[in-house]
Order: structure tokens, then sequence, then C-alpha cells
């Protein structure tokens, strides 16, 4: 039971850092002043057609989108370095107790 615990609250650990590590990082990036690309517009056009959206499509639900994106790709990004980091600890860890 404790070890479920403990691994529920890691795993609780690990999304919420993903989240706030990928909040900052978006945060960040979009301090800069960038265009959206050509065919992330035609997908979030596409995607939204699709979804039934009302025509003509308003250009501030295509930008929401694709802050929602930059979001979610930071989030992910965010969670495959912390993955990383924790398979090195992890190693390290592991070699140092079999010392």
């Amino acid at each position: 039971m404790k070890r479920a615990f403990q691994r529920t609250v890691s795993t609780l650990a690990f999304i919420a850092a993903s989240i706030v590590g990928g909040w900052w990082l978006g945060k960040f990036i979009s301090m800069f002043s960038f265009e959206m690309p050509i065919w992330l517009a035609i997908a979030i056009k596409a995607v939204m057609h699709l979804a039934g959206a009302t025509d003509p499509i308003d250009p501030d639900d295509i930008e929401l989108l694709g802050l929602f994106g930059l979001f979610l790709a930071c989030c992910i990004v965010v969670a495959v370095v912390l993955a990383i980091a924790l398979a090195a600890v992890r190693r390290y860890l592991k070699r140092r107790r079999a010392r």
C-alpha cells in the first residue's frame, strides 16, 4: 500500500512539474514575436471545420489554438527532459548504492 501511494504521489508530482515547466517554457517562447507557420494555420482551420465550426473562422480562435498547441508541445518537451533526468539520477543512485 505504501509503495502504491509513493508511486501515485511521484507520478502526480511529475505531471505537475511538466505542466508548470511547460507553462514557463511557453511563456518564455511567446515573449518573442513570431508568425504562425502557414501549415499550422491551415491545419487548425481543417480541424475546426471537421469539428463543425461555423464559417468564417475567427482569427482569434486560430491564434488561441496555436498558443494551446505551443503550450502542449512545451509540456511534452519538459516531460521528456524530466524523464531523462530522472532516469539519470536513478542510474547514478543505483551505481552509488552498489559500491
